[in-house]
């Protein structure tokens, strides 16, 4: 009996040992679990922490005092302003007639000479190519064989004038003398016109005989904007040689929709840009066309403009908007305020000296410099914005969002 007691009480010991054992242990796990939660907790705060501050980089730019002045920052508010309306429109640079000039052959001939090259500048009376042919020769033949039947027909003339006037001679005879002496006139007059549409001399062949060579003289100063010539060339009668053309007076000539000819008066301003370039240039309105093209169902207008640097030629294709009316009071900032970024049209948004934030703003006309602000995010057009420099601040926007290395190259 009393070896069972202390079997008994072994046994109750050992179950309570182990009891205990299971306790501590579960309380262990608990705390190590507990622990570890806090751990990941502060993970999680300090992974928001870090968060914070990546969005605070991309959502707002800080300019140190030096970047501020050597970026030429300038601090304005959205203005109200007049914005015409535009006109979309497509035309093309031209010369007007005179200052332009297209020159033929005036007979069949071989071409002698032709040294100038497309874009070469040319004065008025310089020779420009030179050729040769029988056509030449025999024209002149024949207009010295006139000559001297004017002065044998201008002999007989004379002679028979001095006996009808002496009752010598009868007035039939003297008048068929006077008769052929018109006509013999008359052909001189009719050659020497065909030698000086050749670009003969009829003075120089009178004195000097007949010329082998005609030599070609521009009828303009200009360049060279067609040139059909190479040395041994056969020209058939008026076939086309060169195209010279006067760019001192260069104008748009604009295509504008019938439908909307009404919208437009003379001395409306428009600008363009060539096909292929950013550089803009002003016009006004000069004169609108009274007759409509029925194939394009267009009126032309021609528009004046400067091109103190002579960069434009006849026939470039243009892109114009014409400024249409007084213009309406809009919202409105300097061109320079707009930047694009990830396909966006922005404006920075001065948060204080040196602190900025871009916003994302919808567009509309352009005139005299400053563009119609549509739609603005956030929906506050008063704010103060960067009116000058925002292509400094884009450039630190890339930077911040990786788009630039430090060296200020864009990827």
């Amino acid at each position: 009996m009393k070896k069972i007691l202390i079997t008994i009480i072994a046994l109750t010991l050992m179950i309570g040992c182990e009891q205990t054992k299971s306790d501590n242990h579960k309380d262990g796990h608990q705390h190590e679990k507990g622990h570890h939660h806090k751990d990941d907790a502060d993970d999680h705060d300090h992974e928001g922490e870090s968060s914070d501050e990546h969005n605070h980089a991309e959502g707002e730019i800080h300019l140190t005092a030096e970047q501020l002045k050597s970026a030429n920052i300038e601090i304005g508010k959205i203005e109200q302003r007049a914005v015409r309306e535009h006109l979309e429109v497509t035309g093309s640079i031209q010369a007007p007639p005179q200052n332009k000039a297209t020159i033929y052959a005036p007979l069949e001939a071989f071409v002698y000479q032709a040294k100038l090259l497309l874009g070469d500048q040319v004065k008025k009376g310089q020779t420009i190519a030179i050729l040769q042919h029988p056509n030449f020769t025999n024209l002149q033949y024949e207009y010295l064989e006139a000559l001297n039947k004017l002065q044998t027909a201008r002999q007989e003339f004379q002679r028979k004038k001095m006996l009808f006037e002496s009752d010598i001679t009868s007035k039939k005879s003297y008048q068929l003398a006077q008769s052929s002496y018109r006509s013999a006139q008359i052909l001189v007059q009719n050659y020497a016109s065909q030698l000086k549409m050749a670009g003969l001399s009829p003075k120089k062949i009178s004195r000097s005989g007949i010329q082998q060579y005609v030599y070609v003289q521009a009828p303009i100063s200009g360049y060279i904007v067609k040139n059909n010539l190479n040395k041994g060339k056969f020209l058939s009668a008026n076939a086309e040689m060169m195209e010279i053309v006067d760019n001192n007076h260069m104008h748009a000539e604009l295509n504008v929709f019938s439908t909307d000819i009404h919208r437009l008066k003379k001395n409306d301003k428009f600008v363009f840009k060539p096909n292929g370039t950013e550089k803009k240039y002003e016009g006004y309105i000069q004169l609108v066309s009274q007759g409509i093209d029925n194939q394009t169902k267009t009126i032309n207008v021609h528009g004046h403009f400067k091109d103190e640097e002579h960069l434009l030629k006849v026939g470039t294709f243009i892109n114009a908007e014409i400024l249409i009316g007084e213009g309406k009071q809009v919202n409105a900032v300097p061109e320079e305020a707009i930047i694009e970024f990830e396909d966006k049209k922005m404006v920075f948004k001065a948060e204080s000296e040196n602190e900025f934030i871009p916003l994302e703003v919808s567009l509309g006309n352009t005139d005299n410099g400053f563009v119609e602000l549509k739609e603005i995010q956030g929906n506050d057009f008063n704010i103060n914005i960067i009116t000058e420099g925002a292509h400094f601040l884009k450039g630190e926007l890339l930077k911040s969002s990786g788009e630039m290395d430090g060296h200020g190259h864009a990827h």
